[in-house]
């Protein structure tokens, strides 16, 4: 009976990757390792678009896209709008002020009478007992100054006889806008604040984004927030894609990871309300 032949050794071959195989799935570590506070920016500042070609892919269709997202990532940065609410989100009293300022106001002209008030009355006890009249002609450039002044003033003893308290809730009265078809309003959720005078719709939404960002309890609670103010819907969508990576709507809420088409028209966006 014939043996089967032994195999002749062969020499050691390298191995090379097939070009009907792609290494896209593959990031390492450090190209990964963008995404802090300020988003998908390199902590070098380094511009450079060159990277380790023994780590990066070589797959250029995703070397393409992988540079195109990191440099509109990087515009991204640069690009978040700078709201008041954000600035002074470390004292809710601050924030309730400035949102009574800029609500249906330029916000240019709101911000410059809030610093004013703020360098005269800097606390809620100051602003408690501020001369009505005196406030009124501060507030006067900004229209329906009479009822804001006396607002502020009520807001300000309110906020010291019952300051608000994460996570204690209050029910709010305002009523919450509905995707529903037809749409219908919705009471709005309970929020700390929800008791003082003022707390509308658009000083809830701005507390719920920029306050309670510090509390383990709340700290995801800026992304159920549904706002229809347009300067809050502009920094959601900004937040929701550069911290996030997600497409974000008003009243639709998150709908799909981003896209490069998304990325370049959020990006032309931010650019035009510079």
């Amino acid at each position: 009976m014939a043996s089967t032949p032994r195999r002749t050794k062969t020499a050691n071959r390298a191995v090379t990757l097939s070009p009907y195989f792609s290494r896209a799935g593959y990031i390492a570590p450090h190209t990964t390792a963008l995404q802090s506070d300020s988003g998908f920016v390199s902590d070098d500042g380094d511009d450079d678009d060159s990277f380790d070609s023994e780590l990066f892919p070589c797959d250029p269709l995703f070397c393409y896209y992988f540079r195109s997202f990191l440099v509109l990532y990087r515009q991204l940065a640069v690009l978040k709008p700078a709201l008041m609410q954000e600035r002074v989100s470390d004292d809710p009293w601050k924030l309730l002020v400035a949102v009574t300022l800029l609500n249906k106001t330029s916000g240019r002209l709101a911000i410059l009478v809030f610093w004013k008030i703020i360098g005269k009355w800097a606390t809620p006890w100051a602003l408690s007992q501020a001369d009505t009249a005196e406030l009124t002609a501060i507030i006067q450039s900004l229209g329906t100054q009479n009822i804001r002044a006396r607002r502020l003033i009520n807001l300000s003893k309110r906020y010291l006889e019952d300051p608000p308290r994460l996570p204690d809730l209050r029910p709010s009265t305002p009523r919450a806008p509905s995707s529903c078809c037809p749409p219908k309003r919705d009471r709005y959720p309970p929020t700390p604040i929800s008791h003082l005078p003022g707390a509308g719709p658009y000083a809830l939404d701005s507390y719920r984004i920029f306050c309670t960002v510090g509390h383990p309890s709340t700290a995801e609670e800026w992304k159920i927030v549904m706002p229809s103010d347009k300067e809050l819907i502009r920094y959601l969508r900004w937040k929701w894609a550069f911290i996030e990576r997600k497409e974000w709507a008003p009243m639709l809420g998150v709908i799909r990871p981003v896209t490069l088409a998304y990325l370049k028209s959020l990006v032309s966006e931010l650019n035009i309300n510079l």
